[in-house]
């Protein structure tokens, strides 16, 4: 009995301990799958998270822009001008006889654009060339008479300043006569007939107007701030009304300011050869200043700050946004020309006007690559 009892004892103290270590098996298992269970739980909601703030963020593109070489041109506004417009004057009076070219005619110098009457002038000409003639003679008979002793010198002397004289007054009759050709001065354009035959001229009347067409100018006045960018011989562009564009040289810069203006006269000179250009048209003349380093961006990039200036909205290395004010050089078909960036910087292109300053944003780049604007 004693030892049925043993045997059946240590049976059952052997099921006691296996029951224990199942227990604590199945304890154990079930605190390692709750923890691997709560981990798996929390990185998920972690994830859900993440996904959730990402997606609130606005969504903008951006590209960055590199700084180049810009020459910035000063502009200023204009008109043409004939670097020589003159009324041409007589010098006598009398009537007009001829008025040979008609408006618009093509003169050269020394062509006659009115003719006035000679009236008695041409009769006073020739009694001086006959009262020459003869004080010539008498000064020749002195000159004779004194070499063979029977003159004195001083009578040979009045003899020759009295030819002379007689000289002098036939320049002067000549000069009368040439006076009544009211010539041109220089070649150029008839532009107006101010006489008609028949009219009366007096002395400083004025016959026509008379333009030179080659070279051209073209004119326009700056202020004081802007007058020390322009030197002589600058090389400077027009572009007029009609569209026409020609290049030229700078040849004046005013030193005296206008008074009522406080502005600078500047003067473009142009060739002109095939007289295309009207005198008076208006002109925009630019001329290169200085090199700077700017951005070449689309127009569509700007925006306003709360303050009313002019600039970008660029992004941060955390890609917040940030406001960077620029000043507009220059514009045209390509785009718009800016300075005030760092050298290398990235613009929101699109979605710039929904978000604000230090905001973070989803970001897609657009390609950096040179690309048409």
């Amino acid at each position: 009995m004693l030892a049925h009892y043993s045997i059946g004892s240590t049976m059952v103290l052997k099921k006691s301990y296996l029951f224990a270590s199942v227990i604590t098996i199945l304890v154990i298992a079930w605190v390692i799958s709750g923890q691997f269970g709560t981990s798996e739980v929390e990185n998920a909601e972690t994830v859900a998270a993440h996904t959730t703030v990402s997606s609130s963020l606005p969504h903008v593109r951006a590209k960055v822009f590199t700084a180049k070489t810009k020459t910035t041109e000063v502009l200023i506004r204009g008109r043409t001008e004939a670097v020589r417009k003159v009324q041409v004057r007589t010098e006598a009076a009398g009537a007009v006889v001829r008025t040979p070219f008609e408006k618009g005619s093509s003169v050269k110098e020394g062509d006659v654009l009115c003719e006035l009457s000679l009236n008695a002038r041409d009769a006073r000409m020739a009694e001086a060339e006959a009262l020459m003639r003869q004080r010539w003679l008498e000064f020749d008979a002195s000159q004779k008479l004194a070499a063979k002793g029977h003159r004195s010198e001083t009578k040979v002397a009045s003899a020759r300043a009295a030819y002379d004289a007689a000289r002098a007054q036939v320049k002067q009759r000549e000069v009368e006569l040439a006076n009544t050709r009211v010539t041109a001065p220089f070649d150029g354009i008839y532009e107006a007939r101010l006489v008609e035959a028949g009219d009366y001229m007096k002395v400083g009347d004025a016959c026509a107007m008379l333009i030179d067409l080659d070279p051209f100018l073209v004119v326009g006045q700056v202020s004081e701030i802007e007058v020390s960018a322009f030197h002589i011989g600058d090389p400077g562009t027009a572009i007029l009304v009609t569209g026409e564009v020609v290049h030229g040289k700078i040849r004046f810069v005013g030193r005296s300011a206008n008074e009522a203006t406080r502005t600078f006269r500047i003067e473009l000179e142009v060739p002109n050869e095939e007289h295309k250009l009207r005198d008076g048209v208006t002109a925009q003349i630019s001329v290169p200043s200085r090199k700077v380093m700017a951005h070449l961006i689309p127009p569509s990039v700007l925006t306003l700050s709360d303050d009313g200036v002019v600039g970008v909205r660029t992004l941060n290395s955390e890609k917040e946004v940030q406001f960077e004010a620029v000043t507009i050089l220059d514009d045209g078909a390509a785009g718009i020309w800016v300075g005030g960036l760092t050298n290398q910087v990235t613009i929101i292109t699109t979605g710039q006007e929904f978000v604000t300053t230090g905001q973070e944003v989803n970001v897609t780049y657009e390609p950096t690559a040179e690309a048409k604007l």
